[in-house]
């Protein structure tokens, strides 16, 4: 499976890459939302799910999630946030967020996300 991981710290992209990389995931990286929409759009590989961080300077996870919405409509985005706010995670449901993870959060509770995530779309 490939997962795009978009988040503006590169520490946190290397810690998610090894992460995943160790459960057998393909990971691509994007710094910020424009980034990962050039790489979406490139399409010089098929992306299975969108791993994002909520904020992020500029576009923000939800703006992100707005965008792929509008364009790759079914591709499964789960975001990534330290702030559990009522108005984001409303914001993030109408516009059919697939799933949320907590800021810090190990290993397996990432790979069990995922797994809820993709079981939606099996």
């Amino acid at each position: 499976m490939n997962v795009l991981v978009v988040d503006d710290e590169k520490v946190q992209i290397e810690t998610l890459r090894r992460a995943l990389r160790s459960r057998g995931y393909q990971v691509f990286e994007a710094l910020n939302a424009i980034e990962a929409l050039d790489q979406l759009e490139s399409m010089t590989y098929r992306i299975d799910l969108v791993l994002t961080d909520y904020v992020m300077p500029g576009k923000d996870g939800i703006g992100l999630l707005k965008k792929i919405r509008k364009k790759y409509d079914e591709l499964p985005v789960i975001i990534m946030t330290a702030y559990g706010e009522k108005g984001m995670l409303i914001d993030a449901m109408r516009n059919r967020c697939d799933g949320f993870i907590e800021k810090p959060f190990n290993v397996d509770q990432l790979i069990n996300e995922i797994q809820r995530v993709m079981g939606k779309f099996d």
